[in-house]
């Protein structure tokens, strides 16, 4: 064997390991699942992150807008430029708490409980064509791991590996 075939096959072979890794499989397929539903919520006019806020609004009848800061993770200047087109549209209302005049409340219009129940049927859509070739065990198994990832990573942002994984 010349050393440029053991070259190839080592390269081949990382290469085929990485193409399978967990960590890549996992961006890659996260990339596309984000393709899929933004270009969901663009047919509906929205911003992924604007149908976070008609989701949050519809679920908690109404917030703050530094609640929705806090809850979302955005910066308050953010926040305004995804609510102001909602506004616009009048899917949402922004008006002074009258209780603290400092505060906004923000809330879900009846138009804006219309459009979310659309955009919502379209991501499901979009989810159902996503997970097509799993059945309902491999769907709520898959959701059931990203959850576990999910708060592991909330708990501790620098290492997701549990207790158990240490001294490995």
């Amino acid at each position: 064997m010349t050393p440029s075939t053991d070259t190839t096959t080592s390269a081949s072979s990382i290469l085929d390991e990485h193409r399978s890794s967990p960590g890549l499989l996992l961006a890659l397929l996260g990339h596309e699942a984000m393709r899929r539903l933004r270009a969901a919520h663009a047919a509906h006019h929205l911003k992924p992150r604007q149908f976070q806020i008609l989701g949050l609004l519809h679920d908690h009848g109404g917030l703050a807008q530094r609640d929705l800061v806090q809850t979302m993770g955005v910066d308050p200047s953010i926040l305004v430029t995804l609510l102001n087109p909602l506004e616009a549209d009048g899917l949402v209302t922004r008006q002074r708490d009258p209780d603290d005049r400092r505060r906004h409340l923000v809330t879900l219009t009846a138009a804006g409980k219309r459009h979310l129940t659309s955009a919502a049927r379209a991501q499901q859509e979009t989810e159902d064509a996503l997970f097509a070739s799993l059945d309902d065990d491999q769907r709520e198994q898959l959701r059931g791991v990203l959850l576990v990832l999910r708060d592991a990573l909330a708990a501790d942002p620098q290492s997701a590996r549990s207790t158990r994984d240490v001294g490995r």
